[in-house]
């Protein structure tokens, strides 16, 4: 199993908890393979761990998409491109440890699209690009993707 995880946006603690998993055997007995792919290197990612996508806007998306089976599970924080996962039939959860599902994930790209017109109109606020976690989040991603590798 793969566990994929779009790196060009995944914080840097929640990083270090998905690498402490790569290589760990499951409950299945399968060993764990942990995937980051962006358009630039992380440095604290090892190669083993890293693949390099093309520059450009998605490149990172759409080749996680080629290359992911069903059984492997993409973290990431992009809803379309969530979407576009569960309709491969890959799990998919976000940073926060939300498992996006078929049933829920129309109602957050609802949301999320409602939220940019509002923004683009001058209705609302940017959205922040950093996120302040606290180790509240952290747990509970770690919570969240314990529970999804351990029905595996």
């Amino acid at each position: 199993m793969r566990l994929w995880i779009d790196g060009d946006s995944i914080p840097k603690d929640i990083r270090r908890l998905i690498l402490r998993r790569h290589g760990k055997t499951l409950p299945s007995g399968a060993l764990l393979e942990v995937r980051f792919v962006g358009t630039r290197r992380l440095p604290d990612i090892p190669e083993e761990c890293w693949t390099m996508a093309d520059p450009g806007k998605d490149s990172s998306d759409r080749l996680i998409e080629s290359l992911a089976e069903p059984g492997d599970l993409v973290v990431t924080r992009d809803i379309p491109f969530a979407q576009r996962i569960l309709g491969l039939g890959v799990d998919c959860m976000n940073d926060r440890g939300e498992r996006f599902t078929a049933d829920t994930i129309a109602e957050r790209r609802s949301l999320r699209d409602a939220a940019a017109e509002l923004r683009l109109l001058g209705l609302a606020p940017e959205s922040p690009r950093s996120s302040s976690r606290d180790e509240k989040t952290v747990k509970r991603f770690a919570d969240g993707l314990e529970k999804i590798l351990s029905r595996r």
